[in-house]
């Protein structure tokens, strides 16, 4: 009696044969498992070359104003970052006490002031509007001389030593300190005047005119 296989049966045979013959071939390329994990191959031991490197320089910032210029011009934490503003100099101020009236020459035509130098000693005639070391003599009146510089100003007055308490009659006053001749007129002396009975206005024009200024 033979054995009969239905349409189904021998396809299901057909794919099974198939099946086997796919394994036998990757089992076969495969070694049959043998060959999955293969050993790692060893390394060579090369001896390592040496490198030498350069030292560098120590790292320094740049200057401000080179390397952060638009920071400096515009600062971060400033409203608007618009630049700080610029500081105001000091305004200069005027060098009091460096002259000390000597004497006084007024006339029509000009008033002429004699001061002398603290620091040199030297006396200098300087005209009203003039100036000397910077400062403008801008008044001159017979006793004092107001002076200006930087918007401000000084006044020097005519320290005048008292005469002496009694004087015989027709006895002449001399000065205790002779006036220099640069404060009195170059065509004119200065008039020596006799003094009658100690009469007080009498005094003060002899001493005014050793100074070479008008009688009052």
């Amino acid at each position: 009696m033979g054995l009969r296989l239905t349409p189904g049966g021998g396809r299901a045979v057909g794919w099974g044969v198939v099946y086997s013959a796919l394994a036998g071939v990757i089992g076969m390329e495969l070694d049959w498992g043998r060959h999955i994990h293969p050993s790692l191959p060893v390394p060579k031991s090369t001896p390592a070359a040496r490198m030498d490197y350069p030292i560098q320089p120590e790292y320094t910032l740049l200057p401000l104003q080179q390397g952060f210029a638009e920071t400096t011009a515009r600062p971060v934490f400033t409203p608007g970052r618009s630049p700080p503003p610029l500081p105001v100099p000091p305004k200069p101020a005027m060098q009091k006490g460096q002259f000390v009236l000597l004497g006084t020459l007024i006339t029509k035509e000009k008033s002429i002031a004699l001061l002398r130098d603290v620091a040199t000693g030297k006396a200098t005639r300087v005209e009203q509007g003039k100036e000397i070391k910077g400062i403008t003599v801008i008044n001159v009146l017979p006793e004092k001389v107001s002076l200006m510089q930087y918007d401000d100003s000084e006044e020097l007055v005519l320290k005048i030593q008292p005469l002496p308490k009694s004087v015989a009659p027709g006895q002449r006053v001399q000065a205790s300190q002779p006036v220099s001749q640069a404060a009195v007129p170059p065509s004119s002396s200065a008039p020596s005047a006799a003094v009658g009975d100690g009469d007080p206005k009498s005094l003060i024009n002899r001493r005014r005119a050793t100074r070479g200024l008008p009688p009052i």
